[in-house]
């Protein structure tokens, strides 16, 4: 049965007040009980979800309260290291009450804090907290790179470091955050989900563990995504059913084969799911108005919230370009993608401006930081007559590339580096004009595997190759 508010504040005010006839002792659960009821009958209040986010859901609002972000460090025996994830603490948390639990996976070359520093996750939670359109939650955002090695300087070498992250999240991480924070523990209250290569590990972890996670999603999932055939398999083989199954990707990206294939999948089996199709590529514009879709959504009762209408169009044909930006470099409305080794589209402009504490710059000689949405890219260049050469880095994708055998041709320049992505070679070109102290750039990318369905190896259009994606 559900109660009004009304309702609840009756209650609420009786046990206020047998708490104080049976002492001081009871008040702080009295006060918790009446919240967590509050907090439920508004989050649980009928919504019909809109086709996307308004255009201020991640704007930092001054009159909405703000949860925590907490750095923890917890021991991971099985890979043998500490290691750290970030925790989004609710507004006005009270260890008094029990709350549910959101796992959220970054992409590959990301750690941590990408979904709060690259994205918005905890705006977007205060936000809709604050509305009233998301139940309270705790989410915790580890680092899915499973190993004690180092960040490699190829991000794209590590693919299948994100494979070996489900023995540590069920067996370390899981148990770390119900024994710390006040939690519900059982699988009704635990959700996992993920942006590219985290939306592979939370539709992977999510339904290789469905008695463990009720609430299952990915975002834009990358090739690490098992075959639909493999997953739906696993799905009618649980004894439990997932109390919600969402994938989404942007109609641009050209990883939305694998997301497609599963989606069709389910639909053959007659398996309740929401399909999201979004406008735009591989890009945090569709990360952040996923994520505030599917949260609406995670532990109210069924039926409760009416699925958002799809805004993209996608017929299943493979969209070409790494990263499917669809328009050279540019992303959701106008703006760079980031989907791309070395950010932007798969070919993309840049304004790069030199760094004037720089003393020694010359020419084109010295320290250039181009923008690109939220991060930055950074070079460091070296003239030694007509030859080229330096550092380049994106502060999205730890790691520095060394390049050696660019060219400069008066105010012309010119380099190249190779990217390897789980095998296969993808040939990054850049060229560049002086002008004062402005670089022009322009960037081309170019791989054996560009015009496949998927953009990576071993897949075909259809999402299967001989060669699938360790998982």
């Amino acid at each position: 049965m559900r109660f009004k508010n009304h309702n609840f504040s009756k209650i609420g005010l009786f046990a206020v007040v047998l708490g104080l006839i049976m002492g001081l002792v009871q008040i702080p659960f009295a006060s918790a009980q009446f919240a967590a009821n509050q907090d439920s009958a508004r989050a649980n209040a009928p919504l019909v979800l809109p086709n996307q986010a308004p255009e201020d859901f991640i704007q930092v609002r001054a009159d909405v309260p703000k949860g925590k972000l907490e750095t923890i460090t917890y021991n991971s025996r099985s890979i043998g290291v500490d290691r750290k994830a970030v925790v989004y603490i609710p507004p006005n948390y009270n260890p008094e009450r029990k709350y549910p639990v959101l796992y959220l996976m970054h992409g590959i070359g990301g750690n941590e804090t990408h979904w709060t520093t690259l994205c918005a996750a905890n705006k977007v939670l205060d936000n809709l907290i604050a509305e009233n359109k998301a139940v309270p939650m705790i989410i915790v955002m580890p680092n899915g790179r499973a190993t004690a090695e180092p960040p490699s300087q190829n991000f794209m070498s590590d693919f299948n470091y994100y494979a070996d992250f489900e023995p540590d999240l069920l067996q370390d991480l899981i148990p770390y955050i119900e024994s710390h924070y006040s939690v519900q523990a059982d699988r009704d209250h635990r959700a996992i989900t993920g942006l590219s290569m985290g939306g592979g590990q939370g539709l992977n972890f999510g339904i290789n563990n469905i008695d463990k996670f009720a609430w299952i999603g990915g975002f834009s999932s990358a090739p690490n995504l098992q075959p639909a055939n493999v997953l739906v398999q696993k799905i009618q083989q649980s004894k439990d059913s997932p109390s919600l199954l969402w994938i989404g990707c942007g109609d641009k990206d050209n990883l939305i084969t694998g997301s497609w294939n599963l989606h069709q999948g389910l639909d053959e089996a007659k398996i309740d799911h929401v399909w999201y199709v979004d406008t735009g590529g591989h890009e945090v514009p569709v990360w952040n108005n996923n994520l505030y879709l599917f949260s609406q959504m995670l532990f109210k009762p069924a039926g409760l919230v009416t699925p958002p209408p799809s805004i993209g169009n996608y017929n299943g044909e493979p969209v070409g370009g790494f990263g499917g930006m669809g328009a050279p470099g540019m992303g959701r409305g106008g703006r760079p993608g980031v989907g791309a080794p070395g950010g932007g589209g798969s070919n993309a402009e840049f304004t790069a401006k030199r760094v004037s504490s720089d003393a020694s710059s010359k020419g084109v000689a010295g320290k250039w930081v181009a923008k690109n949405g939220d991060n930055e890219l950074k070079l460091y260049l070296k003239v030694e007559g007509s030859k080229l050469s330096g550092t380049f880095e994106n502060t999205q994708m730890p790691g520095v590339i060394e390049f050696k055998d660019g060219k400069i041709e008066g105010d012309q320049i010119s380099f190249s580096y190779t990217r390897q992505v789980n095998g296969q070679d993808f040939d990054v070109k850049w060229t560049g004009t002086l002008s004062g102290d402005e670089l022009k750039l322009k960037r081309e990318l170019a791989g054996s595997g560009m015009d496949g369905g998927m953009g990576m190896p071993g897949m075909g259009r259809d999402g299967r190759g001989a060669a699938p994606a360790k998982n």
